[in-house]
């Protein structure tokens, strides 16, 4: 093989590693499919606009009993954060009066992106609710879960640290 074709194979190769060639998709190692979607209270939010810090994106459904169960400790988690990292709900499937009422019931302190028409939730492949999707500063899904992880803040404020490996 001559040199330059070499070159150019080890090149693409490194290159391949780095997180903007990442394949997108909603497993560990690959990018976080974006979306932009309505916020319950108002306003559109942008999954690209949280770029550079840890994101926590839970889904979850008002029926969903563990995800009712599960919101202390989300609420938890992004109070402790601050804005060192985005904490974010992601409702599944339901229309916006019954997201932003059970959001008020449950006590939801944290931003839910309504996804009526399920469209977030099959990019995400979310077929079992909760589901907690943790993502890097790039937006490298680092973990994927359908149980609340016992070490998410020391997970989130890892990924938060300048220079610390995801």
């Amino acid at each position: 093989m001559p040199v330059w074709n070499r070159w150019w194979f080890a090149s693409l190769m490194v290159l391949a590693g780095c997180g903007d060639l990442a394949p997108v998709g909603p497993y560990e190692g690959y990018r976080a499919p974006g979306f932009v979607a309505p916020l319950v209270g108002g306003g559109r939010l942008s999954l690209a606009s949280l770029k550079g810090k840890p994101v926590v994106l839970v889904f979850w459904a008002s029926w969903c009993a563990a995800c009712r169960s599960e919101v202390p400790h989300v609420n938890q988690l992004a109070q402790g954060a601050g804005d060192s990292a985005a904490v974010l709900g992601v409702n599944a499937g339901e229309d916006p009066a019954t997201v932003e009422a059970a959001s008020r019931a449950m006590g939801i302190a944290y931003p839910v992106v309504v996804d009526a028409d399920s469209a977030i939730s099959r990019r995400y492949e979310a077929r079992a609710l909760p589901m907690v999707i943790v993502l890097d500063p790039e937006g490298i899904v680092r973990l994927r879960s359908n149980t609340w992880p016992s070490r998410i803040h020391a997970l989130v404020d890892g990924l938060a640290q300048p220079g610390e490996p995801g």
